[in-house]
């Protein structure tokens, strides 16, 4: 059966799940085939994926997967799904990975070394510090992505809500297509998807997810962090913080005093630890 016809069962599956996406993309994950998860083959499912998966697949309705189908020719961007080859690696080890990506841009091996950037303070300067050191920014925010851009790094900018409908490619700004040299983008939503408190949540988990590392530096952003060290991730922090002592009793907290030891750190993060799953 052709990869497409996969990615439009990984779509439709997708389509029919009420609730989280990654409950979905772990069952599709550990049957290994969309197709016959949604033919309601359940073989090597545990009882909570069964479960779900069963309730899943009873809301599918016929010609779901040939509008899923419709919908992949229909984007301009690369559809990515939890069963390809080309599925990053490193959101791929995270527990609320999600089951499919758009992509616009190629992603790289060497985009495992990869801190994520969190908005506010000295956010761009840490891009830009950070992309020169030649590790590459992932980033929910244009500003800080276009800061990796302009030290010459590379950077992956997460979108907050859906691709335009009316993206076509090449030509525009960072913001809306950054197909600047460096620059991937990265949509897990339904293109035309607005933007809301759901989708700035699942943008930041995959935003977290894609990288090995978080940079947060507001007082606002404990709830990130703490997710970030749900899925593995190391944080890193300012000075002064006041959910740092909070969080940082079960390990996995760096606090930084400048943007120096931020790179320093981070650089020997990804270098020395080694993650076993690469882009």
């Amino acid at each position: 059966m052709s990869v497409t016809r996969e990615q439009s069962a990984v779509l439709a599956l997708t389509r029919a799940t009420a609730g989280p996406w990654h409950h979905t993309a772990r069952a599709v994950e550990a049957r290994g085939s969309a197709l016959r998860l949604a033919g309601g083959d359940f073989a090597g499912l545990g009882e909570h994926d069964r479960a779900h998966a069963a309730g899943v697949v009873a809301r599918l309705r016929a010609g779901d997967l040939d509008r899923a189908g419709e919908l992949i020719d229909a984007c301009p961007a690369t559809l990515v799904t939890v069963l390809d080859d080309d599925y990053p690696g490193n959101l791929a080890g995270a527990h609320n990975l999600q089951p499919f990506l758009w992509v616009s841009g190629l992603l790289r091996e060497q985009d495992r070394r990869s801190v994520a950037v969190a908005d506010g303070g000295d956010a761009p300067a840490a891009a830009r510090a950070l992309a020169a050191a030649g590790l590459t920014v992932v980033s929910g925010t244009p500003a800080v992505a276009e800061a990796a851009l302009t030290a010459g790094g590379r950077a992956i900018a997460v979108t907050p809500g859906g691709l335009p409908e009316e993206t076509r490619g090449p030509g525009a700004a960072v913001e809306e297509c950054p197909f600047r040299p460096g620059a991937v983008r990265v949509c897990p939503f339904w293109p035309g998807t607005a933007v809301g408190g759901r989708t700035l949540a699942v943008a930041a988990l995959v935003t977290s997810g894609l990288a090995a590392a978080l940079y947060v530096t507001g007082a606002a952003d404990g709830d990130r962090a703490a997710m970030a060290l749900s899925q593995g991730r190391h944080v890193f922090v300012p000075p002064g913080l006041p959910w740092t002592p909070r969080l940082a009793y079960r390990g996995g907290v760096t606090v930084v005093p400048s943007i120096d030891e931020l790179v320093r750190q981070a650089v020997n993060l990804v270098d020395v630890t080694r993650p076993t799953t690469v882009f």
